[in-house]
This record gives structure tokens, C-alpha cells and sequence, in this order.
């Protein structure tokens, strides 16, 4: 936006910057959310197939017996739920969330398997109720999952299953502590060769700022999205996680570096947490040399599959399952919840049967 200066005092100035830096940041995330979009168009979803009510399973998947717990990892305290017993030979297993999302996302998963494992579902640090970093590497992210991995009481070998961004720091874990876990299971990244690296963060010096203030919680939540965008039949999950998105924030409060002047709700995440963070370009070599199992799989509608890379994966590890979710988007959890949860125990399963999580 140009102006001339000369005819313009300093307040007008100072508000023409304003409204131009806001147009810019606009922008960026206009770009962003293009870019997060990309990828097939699923099928339509009716409004009579859309399920808002809460179904018998749903309701006794919540009300499934959970603890709570925190683990102090560099400084910061972890949280992270716990479902199953105290057998410490129990296989196990520990869900890590996508970008911005949280423990939650997995409180409906966990009680389709804690019949047969032990499972743990943990908030990243920066995210959920877990403490937030001064910064954050992909290393200080993977030390998380791999301490909490060790102390959840899964067994002798843990397995991680990472989602979308998830999946990508569960890799970097299964780098620094696959000697120490049965296997790794990434659900919707895709694992890609150095040459074709992708920079999520980095790219085009977009910068993340802090999370918007809303003036009270209804309006908060009624701004939950997820991302990238997508319709979702089971609408009652997305009821069940939106509400646990938000935390409330008080005037001087720190919800952004900087001290709030505003009172209201907000998300539970960093918002500049991964301005500068570097995925890198050694995931392919990372995924080939893990000391223990791997799987992938992805949603067959989701924005992250593409088919063409699937041979690609499928040729670092001879003989490692990679396969699809039917019906399901991006947000798998979400979407075929019960397929979701038996693709992790078929998994699981056959390790086991391996004596790979023994």
C-alpha cells in the first residue's frame, strides 16, 4: 500500500502501516491456508449423514477409566493421559497429536484398544496442558515423546503413533530412541526423499503470531477449525474437542511473549512456537535406518496422501506395512475413528506376535 508521507500526519502514518502490516499478514495466511488445502476434494458429505449426537461407543470411550499425569523434560512439564494397567510386561502404546491439537484428540482411540495395551496419549510441549519452551527444535519435541514413551508404564518395548505433524516428531523420536521401542506408526506424514524436503515452517519467512483473543468462550468456540479444512460426518467429536482447545486468559496474562491487555479465551497452543523450526531433509534416511518396526498409513482422501509416494516409503523398508484409511480425510481420528484404532492394534498385533514389543 503506498502513500505519500508528505500528506500525512504521524498518526495517520502510524495507522496506514497498521492496516498495511494487518493486509500483509492476511495474505501470508491466505497462502498458508492454500497451501495446507491442497490435494483432492473428498466426496460430499450430506447434512442428514452429518452425526452430531453422541453415540453409546463415544459415551463409554469417555467415561473409560483414565489418569493423568506430568513428566519435567528439559524444564518443561509434559502431560499426558494414561489408560490400562499396572502389568509392566503390557505391550503399550503412546498417541502423539498434529499441530495445535492436543491430548484429547485420542481420549475416544485409547478405550477401542486398552482392552488388549496400555496406552498414553500426551500433549506436546507448547500445546494442550503441557508447559510451553522459551524455543522449540525438533529435538526438544522428540525428547518429549521419547521420555514419555519410556515412563508411561508400555512395556518393554513402547510403540508411538504420531498424526500429521505428530507423525513427523515421532520420527525424530524413533531417530534418538528406536533401540528403546517396539515400533514406530506414522499416521498421515508423508516420509519424503532429500530432494524433495518440505519446510512447513520456514518457507517464505511466514511467521506465526499469538493466538487471537476472543471476548468470551462461546464465540471461541465457535471459531474451532480444523486444519487443513475439511467437513467431518462425526460433527459430536469436533463438539467433544473444541471446547478442550481453549484456555482462558486474564489481563497481564502471557498467552504470547508479551503480556495480555486483553481478558477472554484463546487456544491452547504457542502460536509463535515454530516460527523458524526445521523439519530438515534427513527424514528418508531417518525412516530407513530405524532400529525398529514402522508402519504408515494415511486417509484416502486426505490432503498428505499421495499415491505416488507410496512405493517410495514402501522401498526404505521392504516388507513395512503402508496402506490407506477408507473414507477417511487428514484427521483419520476423526473421521473412521474404529478403523483408525484397529489399524493401530492390527499393528501391534502382528509386532507382537514378531516379539518385537517383548
Amino acid at each position: 500500500m503506498a502513500y505519500d508521507e508528505a500528506e500525512c500526519s504521524a498518526p495517520e502514518r502510524a495507522a496506514k502501516e497498521a492496516r498495511a502490516a494487518e493486509e500483509a499478514q492476511k495474505t501470508r495466511e491466505q497462502l498458508q491456508e492454500e497451501w495446507e488445502n491442497r490435494g483432492p476434494t473428498p466426496p460430499h458429505i450430506p447434512d442428514e449423514d452429518i452425526i452430531r449426537h453422541r453415540p453409546q461407543w463415544f459415551k463409554e470411550a469417555l467415561d473409560a477409566p483414565r489418569t493423568e499425569h506430568w513428566l519435567e523434560v528439559d524444564g518443561a512439564k509434559i502431560h499426558y493421559y494414561r489408560w490400562g494397567n499396572d502389568d509392566p510386561k503390557r505391550p503399550g502404546v503412546l498417541f502423539v497429536h498434529g499441530n495445535g491439537a492436543h491430548a484429547n484428540w485420542f481420549h475416544f482411540i485409547a478405550p477401542l484398544i486398552s482392552d488388549r495395551y496400555n496406552v498414553a496419549s500426551m500433549d506436546l510441549a507448547g500445546m494442550g496442558d503441557s508447559e510451553w519452551r522459551e524455543s522449540y527444535t525438533r529435538e526438544s519435541f522428540a525428547r518429549g515423546i521419547g521420555e514419555v514413551a519410556l515412563a508411561a508404564g508400555l512395556g518393554p518395548k513402547p510403540v508411538i503413533c504420531g498424526h500429521s505433524f505428530g507423525g513427523f516428531v515421532t520420527l525424530i523420536a524413533g531417530k534418538h530412541y528406536g533401540d528403546k521401542l517396539g515400533g514406530l506408526i506414522l499416521a498421515d506424514f508423508t516420509v519424503r526423499p532429500r530432494e524433495d524436503a518440505h519446510e512447513w515452517f520456514t518457507r517464505d519467512g511466514n511467521q506465526r503470531r499469538p493466538t487471537r483473543i476472543y471476548p468470551d468462550f462461546e464465540s471461541a468456540v465457535a471459531r474451532f477449525r480444523l486444519a487443513p479444512l475439511q467437513v467431518c460426518a462425526n460433527q459430536f467429536i469436533i463438539d467433544y474437542i473444541a471446547p478442550l482447545s481453549l484456555r482462558e486468559v486474564k489481563k497481564g496474562d502471557n498467552p504470547g511473549r508479551a503480556p495480555s491487555d486483553e481478558a477472554g479465551w484463546t487456544w491452547k497452543f504457542d502460536g509463535p512456537a515454530f516460527n523458524g523450526l526445521k523439519m530438515g531433509d534427513d527424514h528418508a534416511e531417518i525412516y530407513a535406518g530405524l532400529p525398529c518396526k514402522a508402519a504408515s498409513f494415511f486417509g484416502q482422501y486426505s490432503k498428505d496422501y499421495e499415491p505416488e509416494r507410496l512405493d517410495f516409503i514402501r522401498g526404505l523398508r521392504p516388507g513395512s506395512p503402508v496402506f490407506t484409511i477408507a473414507g477417511a480425510q487428514h484427521h483419520i481420528m476423526l473421521d473412521q475413528p474404529h478403523a483408525f484404532s484397529a489399524a493401530v492394534a492390527s499393528l501391534m498385533g502382528q509386532w507382537e506376535a514378531d516379539g518385537a514389543l517383548g
